[in-house]
């Protein structure tokens, strides 16, 4: 990658926290939002799918780390809105940053869709270029909204699709899962951290 490039990329990957931190700031104050309860979730996230149109490979693994802040009224039943991020990787040949916005259905209750919309930059390497990227993702789940925290644990399976911005005929449609890092990293630790202090292994 040339020195202009990179400049360029680092440009457009610097703007995408400031983007999201503005994007909260905004939310935040208004005046209906900041009375609303938030709700955080961070997920890792895994699958695979394939890369369509005039894309040069076909099979792909992705693995990643997802993330929203939602606005909304307290309980299962209601409609919540929010900035989202995304940090991904591609068969460790490309790294992508996007930053949009999340939305919550609740369809069911304790099993809301989340729809997300985002743009970003993908940095690759190898026969690709780099260039931005626009995705949409589709998840169903298990989301509870979470009466005694501002973190609500969430895991799902998911569907995107993803095109590059610079030629639309080159998209990616992929499947797979995400898992709340609460529960793959929190939960264990606090209760081996029980365990090591020979408390009740249920605290």
């Amino acid at each position: 990658m040339h020195r202009a490039e990179r400049a360029a990329s680092a440009r457009v990957l610097a703007l995408g926290p400031l983007a999201l931190a503005l994007f909260v700031g905004l939310l935040a104050s208004s005046p209906g939002v900041a009375r609303a309860e938030v709700q955080v979730s961070t997920r890792l996230f895994a699958g695979g799918g394939a890369a369509l149109g005039t894309m040069e490979r076909e099979f792909l693994f992705e693995l990643g780390l997802r993330g929203e802040v939602l606005f909304g009224a307290a309980g299962d039943w209601n409609f919540r809105i929010g900035p989202a991020f995304e940090l991904r990787e591609v068969d460790f040949d490309t790294f992508e940053f996007t930053a949009g916005v999340a939305g919550l259905l609740p369809v069911v209750r304790g099993w809301p869709i989340v729809l997300t919309a985002a743009g970003g930059y993908a940095l690759r390497r190898g026969r690709l270029d780099s260039g931005p990227v626009f995705v949409g993702t589709f998840a169903w789940g298990y989301r509870s909204y979470n009466y005694h925290s501002a973190y609500g644990l969430a895991v799902a399976p998911y569907a995107s699709a993803r095109v590059h911005l610079e030629d639309a005929s080159q998209w990616e449609l992929m499947f797979g899962v995400e898992i709340d890092l609460e529960a793959l990293v929190g939960i264990p630790y606090a209760f081996f951290r029980s365990l090591a202090h020979r408390g009740p292994p249920d605290e």
